[in-house]
This record gives C-alpha cells, structure tokens and sequence, in this order.
C-alpha cells in the first residue's frame, strides 16, 4: 500500500518569555519490563469540569468479570517513558495490572530498528502489539496503515471526546479523516540556559533580558561570540539547533506526484547545514555530539556550556544531570523561546488493529489522553507537558502549590521550578502549545534525518567542501534507503 503522506511547521510567534516539550530521547536506555510504580499519588484535587464529562461522555472503565490470559495487552516502546505515563493510569485503575505488559525494546525510537522491531511482533502474532507509541517523526508509519492500527472510533475513541486537546494533536492523529493516533503530551521549545554564565558575561540572569540576546539567529552569533571572548560555548555541539532550525520548514520533505512519492527538501536544511557549519568553524561550541556522555556532561554545570535547545520532556534530562546536591547548575538554570518558536517530538499511541482486548485499550488511551484529572497527574508526577487544556488551566491556577516532580530514572524526584531558579513553566508552555502545526510532517523524517545528519558531519569535517555537495549527498543517500524520487 503506498502511503499517503501527511504533511509540521511550526507557526507564528511564541511569546518572549520562558518556554521549556517526546516524551524521551531517541537513544537506547535500559530497564524493567514492566513500568516502575508512580511514587507521587494521585492530585488530592479534581479538575474542575472534566474528569469523565468531557465533552462526547466518556469511555467508561471495562469490567474485568471472566477475563483471563487471552485478554491481557502488550503496550510496546523503546524506551522507559511511555512506561511512567500508562503506569499514572494503572496506579489508578489496579484491576488491570495484570492485563498489561510493557515491552521496553530499549532501542531508538527513530532508526528504523524501533519499527522493525515491532512490524516484526504483527507478523509474528506473539505477544501481539496492542499498544504502540511512536515519535512523531515515525508514528505515520502505522497510523496511515489501516491493516496494522484501527480507526480509534471504532473502539470509542473519537475526536469529540477529546476537546480540550490541543488542535494540532487531532490533525496529526487523523488519517484519511479517521482518528488513528493520540497523545498525552504537547511539545513546544526553548532554550534553557545558564543564568550564572549569563550573569557573569552580561551581566542579566532573567528570562527576558536573556531572551534579547538570543531572540533571533544573527544575534544569537552575536551572543555566541561574547560567549566565545570569556571562554564559554553558546551550545554544547553544532548540531544542538537542529530542531529550532527545521521547524522553520516551508514545507513537506515528501510529497506525492501522479502516484510517486519524490523528496523535497526546503531551504531549512540548507539553514541547518550553514548555521551548523559556522558554529563549528568559528568554534563556537564544544563540538559534542547530541545524546553523547560528553554533551550530557556540559549540563553539569563544571563545563563551559551557556544552553540547550530543548523542550518541555527535556527538562528531565537536564535534572538528571544537574539534580540537587550533585552539581553546581541546579537552580541555575531558566529557560526562553530563543531565535525561533518550535516544537521538538512527542510520542503518538496507536492500538494494533488485532489487540484482543480492544475496550481495555480504548480505557487506557482515554484517561491518558482525554481525561483531564489523570493528566494533570501525569504533569505532577512526571513533569510532562499534557495536551489537554482544562488540565493545564487548574496547574497554572495551582500554581507553586503544585509540585511539578521530575523522574530521571534515577531516583532524582526534584521539580522543574528548583531547576529552573524558581520559574514555574505551565503557563508559557500552555500560551505556545496552540501554536504547533504538524502539517509538514511525513511518515520517512526520521530517515530523512538522519541522513542530514552525516552529512552535516561529514561537512564539519572537510569531507564535503560546500553545503551544496552535501545537499547532493542527502538527495542521492535518501533515495537509495527510501525509494523516494530526488527533485
């Protein structure tokens, strides 16, 4: 079946101020089979106007009465973090513990081993994927094939149910106008920076005055290069504005022409491949590749790293290197939209077109990604961003009463505001999420990519001369791995 491409740019202007948004990282992390137990409870306080009353009713909880074995579910994931957010509801709803399994692959969600993996559990049929996340970079993958993943309204999941979500959530989700894929989580972006680099360069600490001096790329080089004066390093690596620079796309990477799909790449990775290049040749960063052991030490506060682009889900990465006690940057850090407004991942969940238990996934995905009472949860006991407005309305109007914990997996539970010197993120989260698109997204990004990625290295290195050759380079290597026709 040849896919149907849906097209993700991120518009308009997010407001100057502190912006922090997939659910995990793309490299390979390791763990149980089974989600760790939530350590924070449940809010003591329910939304206000939602829990099971939304607005098409709601998907009520299955009785378990003549269940056995043949009902249980495989909720599949490449990583730890879809795990942390399903175990919020099962916490929740323990009559269905022994119903769900979670397979953690540990693997990268965005290499095409993540797919591989699971296309090979479908045809298999043994422990069948009932559940299944995907970065948004990939999810089209199984959302636009209706012979693995259902019609979410045929199990009564319908887009009606979810009106509180954030509207750029449902067009992603939807396939050939039938809801295919969900979300808990909304995405937006900023840059997280060092307030006592900031201050000690300067002289500000504060997100406004911080944000002047990176509100747009030809004064963030500007900045770049104080930096560089005092010994400092704007980014940890050249490739760290990688997804600011590409939510500036124009438009589809492919698009479908009398049946044949071609590749179209926009002026955003000519943008990239140049910004990069230049931050490397003037050496402006530290040259750290992202997701390495040495870019996650120039978090911890005894290197010469001034930021990170990263979003709301990236804050607990930045926690898990930095946390109370251990480093100097805990509490130094705050965060603002940067030179651009953008949106880096999220994690969509599709049900196996096949799951043997069909209402329990319907449950599931409803109180993950509908109810507002449970997200808020999720918010609290993670430090997720949710897609559901009614939530983040009560987090905003809670305030500091609210604690916003952080899990790194590493028994750190601090909170988002200590790590951000007392800024509270909620409210500038929620005024940005309303203006993500996804509509240039296609199901081959993440391939895509990553062949943008050894080229932009090979660049660096001298390999390539000019930023054209290694254009010619993504074109040739893309069509080779893709099948997609160059233009």
């Amino acid at each position: 079946m040849k896919k149907k491409v849906l097209s993700a740019l991120l518009s308009a202007t997010l407001i100057v101020s502190m912006l922090a948004g997939c659910g995990g990282n793309d490299t390979p992390t390791t763990g149980s089979s089974t989600p760790a137990p939530s350590e924070q409870g449940s809010s003591a306080a329910a939304v206000e106007n939602n829990n099971n009353d939304t607005a098409g009713g709601a998907i009520a909880a299955p009785a378990t009465d003549g269940w056995d074995d043949s009902k249980k579910i495989y909720a599949y994931a490449w990583d730890e973090d879809f795990g942390k957010k399903l175990n919020v509801v099962l916490d929740k709803y323990p009559q269905y513990k022994d119903y769900v399994e979670y397979i953690n692959l540990g693997m990268s969600g965005t290499d095409g081993k993540y797919q591989d993996a699971v296309d090979t559990a479908f045809a298999s049929g043994d422990k069948y994927p009932s559940l299944i996340p995907a970065d948004n970079d990939v999810a089209l993958w199984w959302a636009e094939d209706d012979d693995k993943t259902l019609d979410l309204g045929s199990i009564g999941l319908t887009a009606d149910l979810m009106g509180d979500a954030y509207q750029f959530s449902i067009d992603y989700g939807t396939c050939n106008g039938k809801l295919k894929a969900v979300t808990w989580q909304g995405t937006p972006g900023s840059f997280t920076y060092r307030r006592d680099i900031a201050q000690e360069v300067f002289g500000v600490s504060e997100p406004a005055d911080v944000q002047a001096l990176v509100k747009d790329w030809d004064t963030f080089f500007d900045t770049a290069a104080k930096l560089k004066e005092k010994g400092y390093y704007i980014v940890s690596g050249p490739d760290d504005i990688k997804y600011p620079v590409f939510d500036g796309q124009s438009s589809a990477w492919v698009t479908v022409k009398d049946g044949t799909e071609y590749l179209t790449l926009d002026d955003s990775v000519n943008k990239y491949l140049e910004y990069s290049l230049k931050l490397y040749n003037e050496g402006l960063t530290n040259n750290t590749t992202a997701w390495s052991g040495e870019w996650f030490a120039n978090m911890q506060g005894t290197g010469k790293v001034f930021g990170y682009f990263g979003t709301t889900w990236f804050m607990a990465q930045i926690h898990g290197q930095s946390h109370e006690g251990d480093t100097p940057s805990f509490g130094q850090w705050g965060a603002v939209t940067g030179p651009c407004a953008y949106h880096w991942g999220g994690t969509y969940v599709m049900v196996g077109k096949d799951t043997p238990n069909p209402e329990l996934c319907a449950f599931l995905l409803y109180e993950m990604t509908c109810n507002a009472e449970t997200m808020y949860d999720i918010t609290v006991n993670t430090g997720d961003f949710v897609n559901n407005k009614a939530a983040n309305e009560k987090l905003v109007a809670d305030g500091d009463s609210v604690a916003l914990y952080m899990d790194d997996g590493k028994g750190n539970k601090d909170t988002i505001t200590d790590l951000l010197g007392g800024q509270n993120p909620i409210q500038a989260w929620a005024e940005a999420a309303p203006s993500i698109s996804l509509k240039n997204l296609t199901y081959q990004d993440a391939k895509i990519k990553s062949v943008i990625d050894k080229a932009a290295t090979s660049l660096w290195q001298g390999e390539y001369k000019t930023v054209d050759e290694a254009i010619a380079f993504v074109k040739t290597e893309v069509a080779t791995q893709t099948g997609l026709v160059a233009e």
